[in-house]
């Protein structure tokens, strides 16, 4: 019995840092520009700190409406790279226009990984 709830705790322990980061990251655009609103130290979000700027942080904070919120996402295929508008904040993405970009902006775009 006690390796029953020893294994019970141990999961439970596990299992913490798992839900926490669940609960804490944002799933779509709607929660990463409200996460981005309400964040006291914006600069721990970015990946790179050198690609944070405080200005574009300051009026997503102080003037962003999430009536302004789009969704996009960049699929590279054969050659070509393509931009998908998709809703925003909803479970089930729903394609809103698609457009392949120009050569100059997907080379930009492959220039970032």
């Amino acid at each position: 019995m006690k390796k029953v709830f020893a294994i019970i705790a141990v999961v439970f322990i596990v299992s913490i840092p798992m839900i926490e980061w669940l609960l804490t990251n944002p799933s779509n655009s709607l929660e990463l520009m409200q996460t981005l609103r309400n964040a006291e130290n914006p600069e721990s979000l970015f990946m790179d700190e050198n690609n944070f700027d405080a200005d574009s942080v300051e009026y997503i904070q102080e003037e962003f409406s999430p009536n302004m919120v789009k969704q996009f996402t960049i699929l590279e295929f054969d050659e070509k790279s393509f931009l998908i508008q998709t809703t925003p904040g909803t479970t089930k993405w729903e394609i809103i226009n698609i457009e392949e970009l120009p050569k100059e902006i997907r080379e930009y775009f492959l220039s970032q990984k």
